[in-house]
């Protein structure tokens, strides 16, 4: 039931469901001391249907887009500027391997789908929360398919953690081959020029990435009717390139004409990076190389510059092609042609095998291991899907993008095909140029939230654009005899967040263990303050070790030493004002001697920490939605407006009847989606929001909102029938599934063996053919809710034991199907390893004719997980419609909220012949493609 939402004067009505702006004596000053009343983990983790969502089209639909009619887009904005980097030319090396001209770029699946995803986030835990930024040049948001999208931008908490890092993010223009749903229409609507020979969706590609504060896009055009998968490509084999009406030169020569516009348009502001697909003659050929047949994407006839970057194919690295030497002969075309060979990828395909992978490293360098042109690495995010805990997740991270030792200064170039490690050619990066910096060394979500140690919210959540600068090295130590320590993550305790860094060995006391944290360009002066937050469970002096640009390297001692509770420790810097730090790091010395010594590292500042005035106005509840069949559980979308600009991020509050404050979530935006409340025991609930600056500290509380609940005391009567077609004396099986509130039922069977029943899954017999009434009644202490299912049960006299299939084989259409491999006739073939699939905007409808009237009252449906794709595919709503003629139909059933992967749909039996299929929400999520393996009609043959 979503409301509608109107404002008069300073409050907002809610027409199912109303918020209130309420004046508030918390508003005023934050009072000494804040209670906090836990909040506890969350019943549903599922989105909501209110959810926003980020942003993907069909050429066709970006074209009509705009920011001001999508309700969605101001949640799907970055507020996290592109920070800047210190000069790679000013970089420490690691090891003698690493090159300051090999740039990184990792083409990531950051979310598991194109569709569904929550801009920043929503209470589960479960996200890639990539964190080793300091070893990537770029982030290419991989993503699009045929069945959601192929235009994608980046989410924006994947923006907002990049930028925190220097690392530019560019969203995915992605033409899928044919074999996996392309259409050439989509490129040639892509590609249409308006009359006076401007390419409109460059305007929008532009609008979208300035808009959304990206930082340019990635074009991977591999959509040909000839070459119609990667795969017929693989081997090598030639291919027979002449096909009227397809992949052409002319379209070729537009791509190249649309990226100049784009580049004339966007000026420096904006990237493209091309991908080696189509050839300048249009065709699907991959190169793997710079090579004449793609130089014309990155500069044009008179040799001006197109695209910034190329990622060349990854074949370079197959045994088939090594002897040609691919990536010295890109580095030499590109030299030639006044490119920068450090602006070509060379791309390597990691997202089956990860660091498994061989690669002939021996191909990507000359014989001083000098790399001859830069890295592409295609889902790097490998890491992530391929580990099942979070520590796995963090080892594999380590190992990949460090090395296996876990110290980039062991790094050494490979001597054959075994992963190295990303620090063998890579600099560690740094962004870290000016105070303040504060870091809580959070990754973006966790299953508890801390406010300065105290555990405030056991609700799951993730949020990428919490995610705090993590260490610049990972993980450099120096131990005295004795002492050893490694590093994890710490997800059960933290100082602020939801997790803090754990290390854990042997520590022996009076030893020393010096950590390298960050690099860093910060100039000191006489009002910077560092301070550390720790707790250790031995007392432990903490010192901090500051490297400076001069070379000189100084140990402060702190304040006070590392106690068993959270400690914040602080250090006299005042000396070294106007000194510039490059490197920070901890002096670690333990008390006592202990073989299982932990010390828990929550927070580091450097700033000074001054006071500020911060505040919020005009928080408004945007929308909410209540879960449709109990009203236990809202969706609720916030905005607000700050009053100052010294907020880091936002805190949302539930604000208790004794006062208390329940923690609900966080973000750096002024706006927040609030997934999948717990309704109390109370029929309104309050809210407010609280700004912070980055040192943690709080400004004024805002003024309320609230909302009113519904009513959802009287129970709501729901039941479900094994069959609705039978013969007499044939036992039917009725099965309650009325709301959770209900506390007794009762049936009434019209011509049944018993007139009524109060159990749950009552088994009921018809002696006597003819047509019968089902009445059930939903009870508890404030009333209740009768359902009557007129004429549902038909028995007759002829029906068989077993209906009778009718649809297999039976004549099928559809409103659309993806290609000839996935048409309407493989739904009623009897094969689930077949399927009907279509793509673009629904609803989609499949028609089953049974070539004359017979009489219908199940459906039985295979969906998406029952042909073996993931659960998250099956179709969420849909109807049943039924007619006679093909002309009008009758809808009679109808699912709202369906999750498994077959379902039996019974009905009152019908005299029909058309049986209709009419999907309105075909995942569970926001792919908009239907996956259906079987639709199965039965019911008897009318004679």
């Amino acid at each position: 039931m979503k409301s509608s939402v109107k404002k008069v004067g300073a409050a907002i009505l809610l027409l199912a469901a109303s918020a209130q702006l309420a004046g508030c004596n918390q508003s005023e000053a934050e009072t000494a001391e804040t209670k906090y009343k836990e909040t506890a983990k969350s019943t549903i983790e599922k989105a909501m249907d209110n959810q926003p969502e980020s942003s993907y089209w069909f050429p066709e639909d970006l074209l009509a887009w705009s920011f001001a009619d999508d309700p969605d887009a101001k949640y799907n904005t970055s507020v996290v500027p592109l920070a800047e980097r210190v000069d790679k030319d000013s970089l420490p090396q690691m090891n003698d391997t690493q090159h300051a001209e090999t740039k990184v770029v990792a083409l990531s699946i950051m979310n598991s789908s194109t569709s569904g995803n929550a801009p920043r986030g929503i209470n589960t835990f479960d996200a890639n929360v990539f964190s080793y930024w300091q070893y990537i040049d770029q982030l290419v948001y991989w993503g699009g398919s045929s069945g959601e999208g192929i235009i994608v931008p980046p989410s924006p908490d994947v923006t907002d953690a990049a930028h925190k890092n220097g690392v530019p993010v560019l969203g995915t223009v992605f033409f899928p081959q044919t074999a996996h749903g392309g259409k050439l229409e989509w490129l040639d609507t892509f590609l249409e020029k308006d009359d006076q020979g401007k390419f409109p969706i460059v305007d929008k590609l532009i609008e979208v990435a300035e808009t959304y504060g990206f930082d340019g896009w990635f074009f991977n055009q591999e959509t040909d009717t000839v070459v119609t998968s990667f795969d017929e490509a693989s081997d090598g084999s030639t291919q027979d390139t002449s096909a009227e009406d397809g992949l052409n030169e002319a379209h070729a020569k537009a791509m190249q004409e649309l990226i100049a516009q784009f580049k004339e348009q966007a000026k420096d502001s904006l990237d493209i990076m091309w991908y080696d697909s189509m050839t300048t003659d249009g065709k699907m050929d991959w190169q793997n190389a710079l090579t004449d047949e793609n130089k014309d994407y990155l500069v044009n006839a008179d040799m001006e510059p197109l695209s910034d970057s190329m990622f060349l194919n990854f074949w370079w690295t197959s045994d088939r092609l090594a002897d040609q030497e691919l990536l010295k002969a890109s580095n030499e075309k590109a030299k030639e042609i006044g490119f920068d060979p450090y602006n070509l990828l060379a791309g390597i395909d990691v997202q089956e095998n990860g660091y498994s992978t061989p690669v002939r490293w021996d191909l990507f360098t000359d014989d001083q291991g000098i790399p001859y042109t830069s890295l592409g690495l295609y889902v790097p995010s490998w890491t992530y899907t391929s580990s099942s805990t979070p520590d796995d997740f963090q080892a594999k991270e380590n190992a990949f993008w460090v090395n296996t030792s876990g110290d980039p200064r062991e790094s050494q170039l490979p001597e054959d095909t075994e992963w190295p490690g990303i620090s063998t050619y890579a600099l560690e990066q740094t962004a870290i140029t000016s105070s303040p910096f504060v870091t809580n060394f959070n990754l973006g979500n966790g299953y508890n939230y801390f406010i300065e140690g105290e555990k405030v919210s056991s609700r799951n959540w993730n949020n990428r654009s919490l995610q705090d600068i993590l260490p610049t090295y990972r993980w450099v130590f120096d131990h005295e005899e004795g002492n050893q320590l490694t590093v994890s993550v710490n997800y059960a305790d933290a100082y602020n967040g939801g997790n803090a860094l754990k290390l854990r060995g042997q520590m022996t006391e009076g030893a020393t263990s010096q950590m390298a944290l960050y690099h860093a360009q910060i100039n000191l002066d006489a009002a910077t303050k560092i301070t550390t937050t720790a707790k250790a469970t031995d007392k432990t002096a903490l010192s901090v070790v500051l490297t400076f640009k001069d070379g000189s390297q100084e140990i402060v001692t702190g304040d006070q030493e590392v106690g068993t509770d959270w400690t914040t420790i602080s250090y006299d810097v005042k000396e070294f004002a106007d000194k510039t730090v490059t490197d920070i790091g901890l002096a670690i010395r333990s008390d006592a001697t202990n073989d299982v010594y932990e010390m828990n590292l929550g927070q580091l500042t450097i700033g000074d920490h001054q006071e500020s005035q911060m505040g919020v106005d005009n928080l408004q509840v945007e929308d909410v939605l209540f879960d449709e069949e109990e009203g236990n559980y809202a969706g609720v979308r916030f905005t607000w407006e700050a009053t100052t600009d010294e907020a880091s991020f936002y805190e949302l509050y539930q604000i208790n009847e004794d006062g208390s404050r329940s923690f609900l979530g966080a973000t750096p935006s002024e706006n927040f989606y609030l997934n999948a409340l717990d309704r109390q025991d109370t029929d309104t609930t309050v809210f407010a929001v609280l700004p912070v600056d980055q040192y943690g500290k709080r400004g004024a509380l805002s003024d309320t909102v609230e909302i009113t609940w519904p009513d959802n005391q009287v129970p709501k009567a729901s039941f479900t029938a094994s069959k609705t077609l039978a013969a007499p004396g044939e036992t039917i099986t009725f099965t309650n599934t009325s709301s959770s509130n209900t506390e007794e039922v009762s049936w009434s069977f019209e011509g049944g063996n018993i007139e009524s029943s109060t159990d749950d899954n009552p088994q009921v017999t018809f002696d006597q053919a003819g047509t019968y009434t089902v009445t059930l009644t939903a009870k508890n202490a404030s009333g209740e809710t009768p359902l009557e299912m007129t004429d549902l049960i038909t028995i007759r006299e002829d029906a068989p034991k077993e209906l009778t299939l009718l649809s297999e084989g039976a004549a099928v259409s559809a409103s659309s199907f993806v290609n000839d491999a996935e048409a309407p006739e493989f739904a009623v073939d009897g094969d689930t390893s077949t399927k009907w699939c279509a793509t673009g905007n629904g609803p989609h409808e499949l028609t089953i004719d049974l070539g004359s009237v017979q009489i219908v009252s199940e459906v039985h449906i295979a969906h998406a997980e029952a042909g073996g794709e993931s659960p998250d595919m099956n179709s969420r709503a849909y109807t049943i419609l039924v007619s006679e003629d093909g002309k009008t139909f009758e809808a009679v059933s109808r699912t709202l909220t369906n999750e498994s992967a077959e379902t039996n749909n019974t009905f009152a039996a019908k005299e029909v012949r058309y049986v209709k299929l009419s999907i309105d929400k075909p995942t569970q999520g926001a792919d908009s493609a239907a996956r259906i393996y079987e639709a199965q009609v039965y019911g008897m043959e009318r004679e």
